[in-house]
């Protein structure tokens, strides 16, 4: 379920941790593609207990989230990215911070800009996601390469010494003819 009284996390609110290998972090305000300064057109955030309905609850509310946008053509791609990074952050994220009462949720979030829709999931463990080689023999571990895949970008962030935000952005299609000069993106 939303979280409606949770504000959009600003840079300041961040504490960053130097991390190895260092990744960008996704920025609060992106350039867009004429070079200029691009502002968040709007953020959602949800908090998902960890368990096995986490990544439906993730499915779903990226659904609702993109279509309220009117971003229907990425709908497909992005419910993808958000259930491999919320699926990450409980099978890795929430194991590495430990069990028992108090463990933290995980949240999903969405920004919109311009030219860039943002996914961030965060979880309670500062253990650095890892891009595993491919191997077409296992059952799992190839959710980064999806995500990277299917992304525009992707990255992560340590945002304290015992939590972390994992990112990906796609660029809507209709961003595309923008970029060209052919015709101009309504959101």
């Amino acid at each position: 379920m939303r979280s409606p009284t949770s504000a959009p996390i600003t840079p300041a609110q961040i504490s960053l941790v130097p991390a190895a290998p260092a990744q960008p972090a996704p920025p609060a305000t992106g350039t867009g593609p004429g070079g200029g300064q691009e502002a968040d057109l709007g953020v959602e955030r949800i908090l998902l207990c960890p368990g096995p309905e986490s990544a439906r609850g993730a499915r779903e509310f990226t659904t609702q989230t993109l279509r309220g946008w009117h971003l229907d053509e990425i709908v497909q791609e992005a419910v993808i990215i958000a259930s491999e990074l919320v699926t990450n952050a409980i099978r890795h994220g929430m194991s590495a911070a430990g069990e028992g009462p108090g463990l933290r949720d995980v949240e999903l979030s969405w920004r919109r800009q311009d030219s860039q829709v943002i996914c961030t999931v965060t979880d309670g463990s500062a253990k650095p996601p890892v891009l595993a080689p491919s191997d077409v023999t296992s059952e799992s571990g190839r959710g980064l390469q999806i995500v990277q895949s299917i992304a525009v970008a992707w990255g992560w962030m340590i945002l304290s010494g015992t939590s972390k935000a994992v990112w990906a952005a796609l660029q809507p299609v209709s961003n595309s003819l923008l970029a060209s000069g052919i015709g101009r993106w309504q959101p």
